[in-house]
């Protein structure tokens, strides 16, 4: 199980849009950022309801098949890029949650990044 105090102590201060689901695919947590980011889906009420409820049947699709990647073993972080236009792009990675080395769930990071303010470095 996943412990929401928890999420919230490790999640509280992070400059992007948390949200967590369980292995079901229900939401059991969001961070500040993530409640206001989906004020107008529902925002804290968001908690409690399926992944599913809150996206598209393509993206419904995807979601199955990354829970099926998951369940399988292939614990790979995923990494989305959404072009938002006007020298901006939406980041999604989505983490796979791993307790005592049983898949529980996944950890939905979002944050927006201006291009022109994102420095590139280069890792050896």
């Amino acid at each position: 199980m996943i412990d929401q105090g928890e999420l919230g102590t490790l999640f509280s201060g992070l400059r992007a849009a948390v949200t967590v689901a369980d292995e079901d695919g229900c939401i059991v947590f969001l961070n500040d950022r993530a409640i206001a980011h989906y004020g107008d889906r529902g925002g804290e009420e968001l908690v409690g309801r399926s992944l599913y409820d809150c996206h598209s049947p393509s993206s419904q699709a995807k979601i199955q098949e990354l829970y099926a990647l998951y369940d399988a073993g292939d614990l790979s972080p995923i990494r989305y890029h959404e072009d938002r236009g006007n020298g901006t792009a939406g980041i999604i990675v989505l983490i796979p949650i791993v307790v005592a080395g049983h898949f529980r769930g996944i950890a939905e990071l979002m944050w927006v990044e201006n291009r022109d303010l994102v420095r590139a470095i280069e890792v050896p």
